[in-house]
């Protein structure tokens, strides 16, 4: 089991080390077509991160839920904890979403501040965001794992969401909206998000109010980490190693077939988390259980892997910590001599790093150099077995 988990976490690091990756580039303007996401349907490496990590909360659910219920823990118990976790889960995100909560980090911040900034924050925040996704999906998938034990009705289930799914993208339910339109203006997951949360509390990085870790897309989200716990019931059972990477392989290998042939029909988009999105990412996130659980437990190749074992230790440290470092980086400015603002990370990247590299090279290794700060403090946490959990 500890080397089962083992790669599990050299899984979990590997995506979180590349999240960080494609968050934190020097410039937006400069960077790899890899590590963009795709402009709306198709999928690029970077759009494998989300759909991987809550594939890997639904194993450690499989998991953690079987250690609980080994040591007598009843599924009061068990709920309360997912309850609690869905909650703490969700604030976090709520507290990305609005930091720094009107903290004024530069002068022009100091002058517009007020007593009563904080509570205005509250009426243009948006609501939903990856950790909330993370929440709800934890909440749903754990109440099924513990009232579902058959994997009869779980599947049942995941197939009762994805088709929940399609009768709100596909039906005609409301006049110029959905019934089949997948584009970013007209779907139908865009006009409940519109109306259950208002324009003020979506994101608008598409150009137009749309969110995509919004309600109606979130439903599929289920799904991938469901095929997250399917895996994990795999892992427990006994059987030899060789067989149950032989089954999680073949599934998955049928499961990105699968979603490919039925992607002429529907789109694979992340931003709207399609179904055959969810095919395709959760047979490609199978794929890659089997190939770290090759490198771990079969080679044994345990220091290659121990940097990854180190990133996958605290990932709610590194993404929390990493998207305020991130914006704060972006607001602490001031005023040159030549009467030109500057913020710390302007500061570090046009003084530091883009005078010695191309502006693509330069953008990627200041998004490497991310990377190495969050190892150093990960390692520290590491090696003093602090792993913070909620």
């Amino acid at each position: 089991m500890q080397k089962r988990l083992l790669s599990l976490d050299v899984f979990r690091g590997l995506t979180v080390a590349l999240m960080i990756l494609v968050n934190n580039p020097g410039s937006w303007r400069h960077i790899y077509a890899p590590l963009r996401h795709a402009s709306w349907h198709g999928w690029t490496p970077t759009d494998l991160v989300f759909p991987f990590f809550l594939f890997i909360v639904g194993v450690a659910i499989s998991l953690s839920f079987s250690k609980h219920r080994e040591k007598g823990e009843g599924r009061r118990d068990l709920t309360r904890k997912i309850i609690r976790r869905t909650i703490l889960i969700f604030a976090f995100g709520l507290l990305l979403n609005g930091w720094p909560f009107g903290i004024p980090f530069n002068a022009q911040m100091a002058k517009e501040w007020d007593i009563w900034f904080f509570f205005r924050r509250w009426t243009d925040i948006r609501i939903f965001g990856v950790l909330q996704r993370i929440a709800l999906a934890y909440f749903a998938v754990g109440l099924i794992t513990l009232y579902l034990p058959r994997v009869r009705n779980r599947v049942l289930a995941g197939l009762g969401f994805f088709a929940l799914y399609e009768i709100l993208m596909r039906a005609p339910l409301v006049a110029g909206w959905g019934a089949g339109d997948f584009s970013l203006q007209h779907n139908f997951a865009r006009w409940f998000d519109l109306l259950i949360l208002g324009e003020n509390h979506v994101w608008g990085g598409q150009g137009i109010p749309f969110d995509p870790e919004g309600i109606i897309s979130t439903l599929p989200a289920v799904v991938t980490t469901l095929l997250g716990v399917f895996v994990g019931d795999i892992i427990r059972k006994k059987q030899s190693h060789q067989e149950k990477l032989s089954s999680i392989f073949t599934m998955g290998v049928l499961l990105y077939f699968i979603g490919n042939l039925l992607s002429p029909w529907e789109p694979i988009n992340k931003a709207l988390w399609t179904c055959t999105y969810v095919l395709v990412t959760g047979g490609l996130a199978m794929i890659m259980v089997v190939f770290t659980s090759w490198i771990v437990d079969v080679r044994g190749w345990v220091k290659w892997a121990k940097p990854a074992i180190v990133f996958g230790s605290n990932p709610l440290v590194v993404f929390v910590g990493s998207g305020i470092l991130a914006r704060s980086m972006n607001l602490i400015r001031w005023t040159t001599a030549d009467g030109s603002v500057v913020s710390v990370k302007g500061f570090i990247y046009g003084n530091w790093i883009a005078p010695y590299f191309t502006p693509i090279n330069a953008s990627l290794t200041y998004a490497l150099l991310n990377i190495a700060f969050w190892t150093a403090i990960l390692w520290y946490l590491y090696v003093k077995k602090i792993f913070i959990k909620i």
